[in-house]
């Protein structure tokens, strides 16, 4: 089931207004960045409104964290969990053709 985009709605900034139950509550969890913020209420989100189960978005999370620790010291990078939230999040929506191939950057289409 892909996301309809003509149904989002947007700020006045035109940024896409999310649900009130991903930006209300500023003070829980704390982030660095606005973008670590959004990326938590879209997974939180897009499982409480029935598009996968929290356990499948979970599961991706810790499978994302276990290759970062598996991978040699040179290759890994520095520490950053929202990077693998997001990595989590991507598969999870790929997984279950929440958006359609291209939809996000695409510039890099073949």
């Amino acid at each position: 089931m892909a996301i309809d985009i003509s149904t989002l709605d947007y700020d006045e900034s035109g940024h896409v207004k999310f649900h009130s139950s991903c930006s209300t509550d500023l003070e829980q969890p704390v982030f660095d960045a606005e973008w670590q913020r959004r990326a938590f209420g879209l997974a939180v989100a897009l499982s409480e409104f029935g598009h996968y189960a929290w356990e499948d978005f979970q599961r991706e999370l810790i499978a994302a964290i276990g290759s970062w620790q598996s991978a040699p010291d040179d290759e890994k990078g520095r520490w950053e969990y929202y990077q693998h939230w997001v990595t989590a999040l991507d598969t999870v929506v790929r997984r279950h053709g929440l958006l359609e191939d291209g939809y996000v950057n695409p510039e890099d289409r073949d």
